[in-house]
């Protein structure tokens, strides 16, 4: 079955009146589609073309308000607690994809490994054992962590708890999936090589990140001598953080400097023009520092980093 039919059929078992679709950028090819489907069945079908970032980011109050009774949210697994009303999350796993042949098309690049850590974002679990079976058939030791909010070996941009818990295991790590945001986020965490296994295009390949690297150090360099600082907020479910907003705004006066408070949806550059300050602290997805912080007049850092820049004031 179709994974668009599969989709349809969950949905319709649900029987709902009007149902309300999420779409992450990659999937929006399918929209018409689903749509298309859904009207056989007798089911409206609304569909979000606002940026989708995540289940963090999840369209509830929205759907709630357009009179839907139903949430699909597609690309991505549950992340945030008590959605408004209910909620399919449908993550849109490859399951037939055999990774064999980019294995052992690109298995020279992690030569000199022998013990490899092995992730994947949620689309591409379903693979990984095939990955680990290949990889220990050629005689690589192999390990997965379980992660502290995610499954087995999957890990978010801003969760790679399953790659920290077995760091010191591996030699490098090994990451199945498409995209920059997922293994740019473990390569930040992690002082360990690591490699992507791009399925769609068919090769594997070493990670160089030494660009946003080089961008984070002098953006901590930065802040630390900075004075006035915005403190920004997402009204994203599961973003959302006024109380760790109101705490880092204690800790700068704690240390004689100057915090404000701003609450917006998406955190883009143009919605802090006219307002004057010195660094701004990312509270919500750490994409929007780890990913855009040249977009932005002023550095970006996000809590970790933060955390970092108040711990060297405080031993000053």
């Amino acid at each position: 079955m179709k994974k668009t039919e599969k989709l349809v059929s969950k949905i319709v078992e649900k029987k709902p009146s009007r149902v309300y679709i999420q779409v992450p950028e990659g999937l929006k090819t399918r929209a018409k589609e689903i749509q298309a489907l859904l009207d056989k069945h007798g089911v409206v079908a609304l569909v979000s073309l606002d940026p989708c970032y995540g289940a963090c980011d999840i369209k509830d109050k929205d759907a709630e308000e357009m009179g839907c009774d139903l949430l699909v949210h597609l690309g991505h697994t549950e992340f945030c607690p008590s959605e408004r009303i209910e909620t399919i999350y449908f993550p849109w796993q490859y399951h037939d994809i055999d990774p064999v042949p980019s294995l052992k098309e690109g298995l020279k690049e992690i030569e000199g490994h022998e013990r490899i850590g092995l992730v994947a974002s949620v689309n591409f679990l379903p693979v990984l054992e095939k990955v680990r079976g290949f990889l220990e058939s050629e005689g690589f030791k192999v390990f997965v962590g379980s992660g502290k909010a995610t499954r087995e070996g999957q890990v978010l941009g801003c969760d790679v708890s399953a790659a920290k818990e077995i760091e010191e295991d591996v030699d490098c790590f090994v990451f199945i999936g498409s995209g920059e945001f997922h293994p740019l986020g473990l390569a930040l965490e992690s002082q360990k090589t690591a490699y992507r296994l791009d399925l769609e295009e068919g090769k594997l390949v070493e990670l160089d990140f030494d660009r946003f690297l080089r961008q984070r150090i002098v953006a901590v360099e930065e802040a630390k001598e900075s004075e006035v600082f915005g403190i920004v907020v997402s009204t994203k479910k599961g973003q959302l953080s006024p109380e760790v907003a109101v705490d880092i705004k204690n800790k700068l006066e704690e240390v004689g400097k100057e915090g404000y408070v701003f609450v917006m949806d998406c955190i883009t550059p143009d919605k802090l023009q006219g307002i004057d300050l010195d660094c701004i602290i990312n509270t919500a997805c750490p994409r929007i520092a780890i990913e855009h912080r040249n977009a932005f007049d002023v550095p970006v850092v996000n809590l970790s980093e933060f955390e970092e820049i108040f711990d060297s004031w405080k031993s000053e």
